[in-house]
Protein backbone atom coordinates (compact mmCIF):
# COMPACT_ATOMS: atom_id res chain seq x y z
CA UNK A 1 0.00 0.00 0.00
CA UNK A 2 1.27 3.46 -0.88
CA UNK A 3 1.67 5.77 2.08
CA UNK A 4 0.60 9.40 1.71
CA UNK A 5 2.68 11.45 4.08
CA UNK A 6 5.14 14.28 4.44
CA UNK A 7 8.84 13.57 4.29
CA UNK A 8 11.30 16.00 5.79
CA UNK A 9 14.66 16.52 4.18
CA UNK A 10 16.92 16.81 7.22
CA UNK A 11 19.68 18.54 5.25
CA UNK A 12 17.72 21.68 4.39
CA UNK A 13 14.47 21.23 6.36
CA UNK A 14 12.33 21.65 3.26
CA UNK A 15 9.23 19.54 2.81
CA UNK A 16 9.37 17.19 -0.13
CA UNK A 17 6.21 15.92 -1.76
CA UNK A 18 5.12 12.42 -2.43
CA UNK A 19 4.65 12.71 -6.19
CA UNK A 20 2.02 9.99 -5.99
CA UNK A 21 -0.49 12.21 -4.18
CA UNK A 22 -0.06 14.98 -6.75
CA UNK A 23 -0.41 12.53 -9.63
CA UNK A 24 -3.47 10.98 -8.01
CA UNK A 25 -5.22 14.33 -7.50
CA UNK A 26 -4.34 15.40 -11.05
CA UNK A 27 -5.73 12.16 -12.48
CA UNK A 28 -8.97 12.50 -10.51
CA UNK A 29 -9.44 16.09 -11.68
CA UNK A 30 -8.62 15.15 -15.28
CA UNK A 31 -11.30 12.45 -15.19
CA UNK A 32 -13.81 15.00 -13.88
CA UNK A 33 -13.02 17.63 -16.52
CA UNK A 34 -13.08 15.02 -19.27
CA UNK A 35 -16.78 14.59 -18.46
CA UNK A 36 -17.64 18.22 -17.67
CA UNK A 37 -15.95 19.63 -20.79
CA UNK A 38 -18.80 18.03 -22.74
CA UNK A 39 -21.41 20.03 -20.79
CA UNK A 40 -22.45 23.66 -20.94
CA UNK A 41 -21.67 25.42 -17.70
CA UNK A 42 -21.98 28.81 -16.08
CA UNK A 43 -19.02 31.11 -16.73
CA UNK A 44 -17.32 32.54 -13.63
CA UNK A 45 -14.31 34.70 -12.87
CA UNK A 46 -12.38 31.44 -12.64
CA UNK A 47 -12.82 30.76 -16.36
CA UNK A 48 -9.84 31.66 -18.51
CA UNK A 49 -10.18 32.74 -22.13
CA UNK A 50 -8.15 29.69 -23.22
CA UNK A 51 -7.18 26.38 -21.69
CA UNK A 52 -3.79 26.58 -19.91
CA UNK A 53 -1.02 24.66 -21.68
CA UNK A 54 0.37 23.16 -18.46
CA UNK A 55 -1.01 19.78 -17.39
CA UNK A 56 -2.68 19.51 -14.00
CA UNK A 57 0.05 17.20 -12.73
CA UNK A 58 2.81 19.61 -13.76
CA UNK A 59 0.83 22.50 -12.30
CA UNK A 60 0.54 20.67 -8.97
CA UNK A 61 4.25 19.86 -9.06
CA UNK A 62 4.99 23.55 -9.69
CA UNK A 63 2.77 24.58 -6.78
CA UNK A 64 4.36 21.97 -4.50
CA UNK A 65 7.86 23.11 -5.47
CA UNK A 66 7.34 26.82 -4.92
CA UNK A 67 4.58 27.05 -2.28
CA UNK A 68 6.39 24.63 0.05
CA UNK A 69 3.13 23.65 1.71
CA UNK A 70 2.27 20.41 3.44
CA UNK A 71 0.69 17.52 1.54
CA UNK A 72 -2.40 18.02 3.69
CA UNK A 73 -3.08 21.27 1.83
CA UNK A 74 -3.49 19.39 -1.45
CA UNK A 75 -6.02 17.03 0.11
CA UNK A 76 -7.87 19.91 1.76
CA UNK A 77 -7.93 21.77 -1.56
CA UNK A 78 -9.53 18.73 -3.18
CA UNK A 79 -12.15 18.72 -0.42
CA UNK A 80 -12.77 22.43 -1.03
CA UNK A 81 -13.31 21.78 -4.75
CA UNK A 82 -15.83 19.04 -3.97
CA UNK A 83 -17.53 21.34 -1.48
CA UNK A 84 -17.82 24.10 -4.10
CA UNK A 85 -19.51 21.64 -6.45
CA UNK A 86 -21.85 20.47 -3.70
CA UNK A 87 -22.85 23.99 -2.64
CA UNK A 88 -22.98 25.40 -6.19
CA UNK A 89 -24.18 22.68 -8.58
CA UNK A 90 -24.47 25.17 -11.45
CA UNK A 91 -20.68 25.71 -11.43
CA UNK A 92 -18.73 22.91 -13.09
CA UNK A 93 -15.00 22.38 -13.08
CA UNK A 94 -13.76 22.20 -16.65
CA UNK A 95 -10.54 22.73 -18.59
CA UNK A 96 -11.04 26.50 -18.62
CA UNK A 97 -11.30 26.94 -14.85
CA UNK A 98 -9.81 23.94 -13.03
CA UNK A 99 -6.28 25.41 -12.77
CA UNK A 100 -7.55 28.62 -11.18
CA UNK A 101 -9.93 26.85 -8.83
CA UNK A 102 -7.08 24.54 -7.84
CA UNK A 103 -4.50 27.24 -7.03
CA UNK A 104 -6.98 29.31 -5.04
CA UNK A 105 -8.21 26.25 -3.13
CA UNK A 106 -4.58 25.40 -2.31
CA UNK A 107 -3.84 28.99 -1.21
CA UNK A 108 -6.86 28.93 1.11
CA UNK A 109 -5.82 25.55 2.46
CA UNK A 110 -2.28 26.81 3.09
CA UNK A 111 -3.54 29.88 4.93
CA UNK A 112 -5.95 27.83 7.01
CA UNK A 113 -3.77 24.76 7.63
CA UNK A 114 -0.10 25.71 7.62
CA UNK A 115 1.70 27.98 10.07
CA UNK A 116 3.92 29.54 7.42
CA UNK A 117 2.66 31.00 4.17
CA UNK A 118 3.63 33.60 1.60
CA UNK A 119 1.93 36.81 0.54
CA UNK A 120 -0.59 36.71 -2.30
CA UNK A 121 1.79 38.41 -4.75
CA UNK A 122 4.05 35.36 -4.46
CA UNK A 123 1.17 32.92 -5.05
CA UNK A 124 0.04 34.97 -8.06
CA UNK A 125 3.48 34.43 -9.64
CA UNK A 126 3.23 30.68 -9.01
CA UNK A 127 -0.26 30.67 -10.53
CA UNK A 128 0.66 32.80 -13.52
CA UNK A 129 -2.10 35.33 -12.83
CA UNK A 130 -2.09 38.92 -11.61
CA UNK A 131 -2.31 39.78 -7.93
CA UNK A 132 -5.63 41.49 -8.57
CA UNK A 133 -7.04 38.31 -10.17
CA UNK A 134 -5.77 36.15 -7.32
CA UNK A 135 -7.35 38.45 -4.73
CA UNK A 136 -10.67 38.48 -6.60
CA UNK A 137 -10.66 34.71 -7.04
CA UNK A 138 -9.77 34.15 -3.40
CA UNK A 139 -12.68 36.33 -2.32
CA UNK A 140 -15.06 34.56 -4.71
CA UNK A 141 -13.97 31.09 -3.58
CA UNK A 142 -14.51 32.08 0.03
CA UNK A 143 -18.04 33.15 -0.91
CA UNK A 144 -18.66 29.90 -2.82
CA UNK A 145 -17.55 27.98 0.29
CA UNK A 146 -19.73 30.15 2.55
CA UNK A 147 -16.51 31.17 4.33
CA UNK A 148 -16.37 27.69 5.90
CA UNK A 149 -12.82 26.41 5.57
CA UNK A 150 -12.85 24.00 8.50
CA UNK A 151 -12.62 20.34 7.53
CA UNK A 152 -13.66 17.66 10.00
CA UNK A 153 -10.92 15.12 10.74
CA UNK A 154 -13.24 12.27 9.76
CA UNK A 155 -13.87 13.81 6.33
CA UNK A 156 -10.17 14.37 5.80
CA UNK A 157 -9.47 10.74 6.71
CA UNK A 158 -12.15 9.55 4.26
CA UNK A 159 -10.42 11.48 1.47
CA UNK A 160 -7.04 10.06 2.43
CA UNK A 161 -8.46 6.54 2.31
CA UNK A 162 -10.13 7.19 -1.06
CA UNK A 163 -6.87 8.57 -2.45
CA UNK A 164 -4.99 5.47 -1.23
CA UNK A 165 -7.61 3.20 -2.81
CA UNK A 166 -7.46 5.18 -6.05
CA UNK A 167 -3.65 4.87 -6.13
CA UNK A 168 -3.90 1.10 -5.73
CA UNK A 169 -6.14 0.70 -8.76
Amino acid sequence: MTEISIQVNVKNHERTKQPSILKCIATILEEIIQETDKLDSQQTLFHASKIPAITLENYLIRIAKYAKCTDECFVIALIYLDKVQELNPDILLNSYCVHRFLIIAIVLAIKFQDDDFYRNDYYSKIAGITLKELNQLESLLLELLNYDLFIQKDLYNIYIEKLKQYQEQ
